[in-house]
């Protein structure tokens, strides 16, 4: 089964910094939220005597918690009424503690969901996650500034640039690498409005983009009457479908205005979360049922990628498949060649001897054939529709799991957008399902 994934450099790096951006800034707002908090209680905090209710241990986990958590309960009077808190505190005054018995806290008045302990607090967490927040914001700042900026200068060129004719010199593999896809380039020579000779490259490109065009080819130039060493390669004028500069705009703007909005998205769910009480009230109950939760949530991941591959093994093993053409088997072997390291980007050489095979397997179909298989019940006696739904379930399981572990482990702005993540896909599934 294939599953592609169309996403061009360009638009790539003007993700990727954006997603740095976004991941920055939160970690930037929750700093200074902290820091804030923290100067709050400093300068506001009155130390009251409250009553343990009970104790707890959130025991360290691979999977959970990365050290064991002694917990205390405690209840205390305020002007409003009583309250109630959580505090994490040392074994050996856990030990100690027992119902029933007093326990010092700092409490925000006009508050009554923000306590902790009286010895709690401290700039440390704070001042880290302030400087790790701007760190990543700074960093995919500029990853989305320079693409950016890629984009409008190609975009004024295709708009306001002098039109030459180009000629092919080669297309060959670049140095960048999308979703473990090659990326390729286009290499061209052009002459300038005075007749001088340029070389210009297209940037990377998705190998059926780049393979349009033969080394020889003529193409359609844009280049800059000032600076005529910039140029960009018109493919729309090459293909002989031209388009309008309102039009180039309007591809802009829309590209632009995605990206704007999924940072104001993020931006307004990391507010939501942190602002919301009722929200910072659901948080202190996954953080009670944290170990429970994790264990169901991995375990849902777990079994929905086991039947999800497993049922993808199972065809390729047991016959139902295609065999692969040389050109397909190379582009696996090069999509696998990777170091365990992560980089950002890398050249590589890749050689192949001998006889080299391969087989794959695909296949597709709408909701409306899918809820036709079963009612009929096809899994019964068709091995593609068992298949077929046990795929369907273990992606389901896979996705629920993953989003459910970010829900439980996130900030309250990536609980908001995985729920509703979650809920949408959910109900956009049913009804599609339905109207089928």
């Amino acid at each position: 089964m294939r599953i592609p994934l169309r996403l061009s450099s360009r638009t790539f790096f003007l993700l990727f910094g954006a997603i740095f951006l976004c991941a920055g800034a939160g970690l930037l707002y929750g700093g200074i939220t902290a820091a804030r908090q923290e100067q709050a209680y400093e300068k506001r905090g009155e130390v009251l005597e409250a009553v343990v209710m009970r104790k707890s241990i959130q025991r360290a986990s691979r999977d959970g918690t990365s050290s064991t958590r002694y917990e205390i309960a405690y209840r205390f009077m305020t002007p409003d009424g009583a309250a109630e808190g959580v505090a994490v505190v040392p074994v050996e005054e856990w030990e100690a503690l027992e119902p029933g018995r007093p326990f010092k806290i700092t409490h925000l008045p006009g508050t009554p969901s923000s306590s902790r302990a009286a010895d709690a607090g401290g700039m440390t967490d704070a001042l880290v996650m302030i400087g790790a927040g701007s760190l990543a914001a700074l960093f995919g700042g500029i990853v989305f500034a320079l693409s950016a900026k890629r984009i409008w200068r190609e975009w004024k060129l295709l708009r306001e640039g002098l039109t030459a004719q180009g000629t092919v010199l080669a297309v060959e593999p670049s140095n960048v690498a999308v979703n473990r896809v090659r990326q390729w380039q286009v290499r061209y020579r052009y002459q300038d409005h005075v007749g001088r000779p340029h070389e210009g490259a297209s940037g990377a490109l998705p190998p059926d983009e780049a393979h349009t065009v033969v080394a020889g080819d003529p193409l359609t130039i844009r280049f800059d009457r000032h600076r005529p060493e910039e140029s960009v390669w018109d493919r729309a004028s090459t293909a002989g479908a031209e388009i309008s500069p309102w039009a180039r705009l309007a591809v802009f703007a829309q590209r632009v205005g995605t990206v704007l909005l999924m940072l104001a998205v993020f931006a307004a769910a990391m507010v939501l979360g942190e602002a919301v009480p009722a929200l910072k009230d659901f948080e202190q109950l996954l953080v009670r049922h944290e170990s429970v939760l994790l264990v169901i949530t991995i375990g849902m991941t777990a079994v929905g990628f086991v039947l999800f591959m497993g049922s993808i093994v199972v065809r390729i093993f047991s016959g139902a498949t295609e065999p692969m053409t040389a050109t397909e088997v190379e582009d696996l072997s090069r999509s696998v060649g990777m170091e365990s390291r992560p980089v950002f980007g890398r050249v590589t050489r890749y050689r192949f001897r001998g006889r080299s095979a391969g087989s794959s397997v695909s296949d597709g179909f709408t909701l409306r054939e899918a809820k036709a298989a079963w009612r009929q019940r096809a899994w019964r006696t068709s091995p593609r529709w068992r298949s077929n739904f046990v795929v369907m379930t273990g992606v389901t399981l896979l996705v629920l799991g993953l989003f459910s572990t970010f829900i439980v482990l996130g900030p309250n702005g990536v609980k908001l957008l995985c729920a509703a993540t979650l809920g949408y896909a959910a109900v956009r599934t049913v009804v599609g399902f339905v109207r089928a």
